[in-house]
Order: structure tokens, then C-alpha cells, then sequence
């Protein structure tokens, strides 16, 4: 399987054909810091900025960044994968986000109740609005 890694010349290219083909309101909305990573075979992989704007390239626009990957790089594109900025595309095991030096990162979890967390947010929902009717 061969894989093509594109150069900032394509990356750039794939944008800006992007951005006049579904539009600057849309491209500024789901495109917004992108990045294609490689072509694998025929499946085109990339990073975007969130899990909501990967699902949205995915299911929405994959087609036309496919048509458009394939024009730019050469490369028969049939399927895209994007996922969120820093995971990978080849494994169900992901890096875990801690100190640059390669060590696990601690997680801690707060305890609270679901009660709890509800009459917090209730309180500062009465707060802001004492606030807006002053």
C-alpha cells in the first residue's frame, strides 16, 4: 500500500480550492484549521480542529475534498477519514495528552453528584440573569 504525504503547496492548494467551492461562511465555519496528512491507498486522511468538524468533513463534504485532493495531488482518492487534531488514523490506541517529555498524564476526576452539577449550573443561570435585569 503506498502512501503520499502532500507538500504545503498542496495542502494550500486543497484550501483554497475548498474555500471557493463550498464558500467562505462554510469553509470559515467547518474547514478552519484542516489538514490533510496523507493519501493511503485510496483513502484520504486529515486532521481537523474538533470532533464536530471532522464528522461534519466526513459525513457532509467528502466527496468534494476527495474530487478536490485528487485533482490537486494526482492520486485516486475514494474515501476520506478525518479526525480530530493529534489522534491517528491507523489504531484503536490514541496518545494521551500530558507533558511534552512522553509521560502518561495523571487524570483526576472530580466526584460531584448529578445534583450537584445541576444546582451549580442553576445558581449561575440565576445569577446572570439578576445581572441582565438590573
Amino acid at each position: 500500500m503506498t502512501t503520499f504525504r502532500p507538500t504545503e503547496i498542496h495542502q494550500l492548494a486543497i484550501q483554497a480550492k475548498l474555500n471557493f467551492a463550498v464558500g467562505a461562511c462554510v469553509y470559515d465555519d467547518v474547514f478552519a484549521g484542516f489538514e490533510v496528512l496523507e493519501i493511503v491507498g485510496d483513502e484520504l486522511r486529515g486532521w481537523a480542529t474538533s470532533e464536530y468538524r471532522a464528522a461534519a468533513i466526513d459525513i457532509h463534504f467528502s466527496d468534494e475534498v476527495a474530487r478536490i485532493a485528487q485533482a490537486v495531488t494526482g492520486r485516486p482518492v475514494g474515501r476520506t477519514n478525518f479526525v480530530l487534531r493529534g489522534l491517528r488514523h491507523d489504531t484503536e490506541e490514541q496518545p494521551a495528552w500530558g507533558s511534552d517529555d512522553g509521560a502518561l498524564a495523571t487524570v483526576l476526576f472530580a466526584t460531584t453528584s448529578k445534583r450537584r452539577a445541576i444546582m451549580t449550573r442553576h445558581k449561575g443561570v440565576r445569577s446572570l440573569r439578576k445581572k441582565l435585569l438590573r
